[in-house]
Formats: structure tokens, sequence, C-alpha cells
């Protein structure tokens, strides 16, 4: 690392190997005039280098003859823009296009957890180990492993004095989504992901990721009109009843969506209490309920990312729930921020 870089780095975050090595590839795509690394990329491209760490963030800026303090005071207010619980991590690279315009990309996060190396080749019927250690503090946590395709199913798992343990072996070939799902100050979400690959290769390029249904709010009139679309077209290709859409259920998500855009965190408890506790204070009473939130660039890409995650496609596919309520709001950056509020039958 040149002291040029070094000096990008600490305006950026601790270190991330992993991270780093994102970054260069960011940095090589763009000195050859490649499109950018969408979501889907970033994280193929993190899994790949062994990163386990999720909701990346990536920055890029490229110019002839940079101003250096410039530059590092630009990465230094891109690292302020946004904020989570836990420690920052950042991979840094820089580079030269062929014309001699520079590139400088960066990749951030906020670790909750770290995860001990996992092999990214298996073979069925191997016994593998998860062993990760909370950064932030946790109430529990869980691990959960998914296919490409069908619902998540858990492992036993002991959580001892901010340490997850689990074993479990891989029953078939294929890909397998492994993430350890934590009970921290903002309620449960995943914390870490990690991708084996039993008796086949791991891809060489990006594969195709878009999720059951994706293409089903195409035409719709509203944004939360075409998530509801998706979720529908969702379970119907997994063989389950639909949902029925719920105006008390939207009011609530809506609430809820509100706050994390203001608050600029996606979490169940953004000081407005979890999901349960949201309900009865909206007068709805259920036997039970689930929650799924996301912040993406699109509508698309949030479904894209909640049918990835085990915890958030344990939801989408639960056979129980018959009743949904969804939120979409548009941040003035372009993102949106994204809530779905499942329920048995209300009373």
């Amino acid at each position: 690392m040149t002291d040029r870089e070094a000096e990008l780095q600490a305006a950026c975050g601790v270190a991330e190997g992993g991270l780093r090595l994102v970054a260069k590839r960011l940095v090589a795509r763009k000195t050859r005039d490649l499109p950018y690394l969408d979501l889907d990329g970033l994280t193929f491209a993190q899994r790949a280098a062994g990163e386990p760490h999720v909701w990346p963030r990536a920055w890029i800026v490229s110019g002839r003859a940079l101003d250096h303090p410039t530059t590092v005071k630009r990465l230094a207010a891109w690292r302020q823009s946004f904020r989570d619980i836990g420690e920052r991590r950042c991979g840094v690279a820089t580079g030269y296009a062929p014309d001699g315009t520079e590139v400088v990309a960066a990749i951030a996060l906020d670790a909750l957890a770290d995860l001990a190396a996992l092999p990214i080749r298996a073979r069925t019927g191997m016994w593998l180990a998860i062993d990760a250690t909370m950064l932030v503090p946790a109430t529990g946590a869980r691990v959960v492993v998914l296919g490409p395709s069908g619902e998540p199913h858990g492992v036993p798992t002991s959580f001892e004095n901010g340490h997850v343990r689990a074993r479990f072996a891989p029953d078939r070939p294929g890909q397998l989504t492994v993430q350890v799902v934590a009970d921290v100050p903002t309620g449960p979400r995943p914390v870490l992901e990690a991708q084996l690959f039993a008796d086949v290769s791991p891809p060489t390029t990006t594969p195709n990721l878009a999720a059951p249904g994706e293409d089903a709010g195409k035409g719709a009139g509203t944004k939360p009109d075409a998530l509801t679309r998706m979720i529908v077209a969702m379970r119907q290709a997994e063989g389950l009843p639909s949902l029925a859409r719920d105006a008390r259920l939207d009011a609530v998500a809506v609430a809820h969506a509100r706050r994390m855009m203001e608050s600029h965190q996606v979490g169940h408890d953004i000081g407005d209490g979890d999901p349960a506790q949201r309900l009865e204070n909206a007068g709805l009473r259920t036997r039970e309920a689930g929650e799924n939130v996301a912040h993406a660039q699109s509508v698309e890409l949030a479904h894209r990312a909640l049918y990835a995650s085990p915890s958030h496609r344990a939801n989408l596919l639960r056979r129980e729930f018959d009743r949904v309520g969804v939120a979409v709001l548009d941040d003035p950056d372009g993102s949106v921020w994204v809530a779905e509020v499942f329920t048995t039958e209300l009373e």
C-alpha cells in the first residue's frame, strides 16, 4: 500500500483485506471502462474473496490529476454519510487508466460480527463448523442455511458470551448460503453471510441472481403495488397460498419505513418498538407476525436481497402467513426504504 493509499484508508476506516480486493476489482473495471458493479456484483466479489460481512457500500472517483487532500476529504465525508451500530471496516484501492486518469475506489461497511475462516468448497456430508464473534451487544443468535430455492432451515446453534457456534453438513450438492442472524439492539438481523459450494465448482462470473417474481412488478402503478406483485408471484412459484394485502398492515409498514429513512438505519426496532409492539400499538392482534426490512437502490433489488437472505426468505415463504402490508419510501438520494409486515389472520 502506498502512502497515498494509506492516507485514504485511514480516512475510510479499519482496513479489511477482503474489502480491499473488492476495491481493487472496482478500480480494474473502471480503468478498462467497464460498467460499475451493482450490489449483486459487489456481494459476489465479497464472497469470492471470503469476506462475510453484509450490506457493503461502494464509492469511486476518477479524474486527471486528482487533488489528493480533496479526495481524502471527500472520502471522509462519504464515510460519515451512513452509520450503523458496528465497527467500520473499509478497503481502498487506487489505479490509473491507460490515458493517465486516476481512479480511487472504496468499499465500506459496519461489521457487527466476525467469522472464523470457512472453506468455500465442501463435500456433501462433510461437517463444517461455524464460529463467529459478536462485535456489538447481542442477546442471542442463530445460524440458518439456504439452498438455491425453497425455505431456509436452522441448524443447532450455541450462543455464549458473544460467541456463536454451530455445525452442519451439506445434505445435497449445490450452492448454499450460511447466515448468522443475531438479536442486536435494533432487532434480529443478518450479521454474517458465507457461500459454500458442495460438490460443485464456484462460478467464475457473477451469476443471474434475480429472485422469483422479480419481473412481476413491471407495469404496476406504484412501487408498493409492484413489490406486492413480486411477493405474490414468488409464493406462486413456490406453490404457496397467496397473501391478502391489508391497508392496516400497510400503515404499520409505512411508519416503520419512514422511521428507518429518517434515522438512516435498517432494523426492526429503531426506537419505535419491535414488530409485535408496533402491531399492538396499532390495535392489531395476530397469532404470528414477521417483518422484512431493506434499503436498496430499487424495489427490484430490495426484493432480490430479501429473497437471498435466509431469515427474510423464511418470512416470504412461510405458509402460515395470509396477510401482508408493504411500504416503499423514496429517499432523496434515489434509493428506497422497504418494509414488509406479514401476519396470520388479524383480530
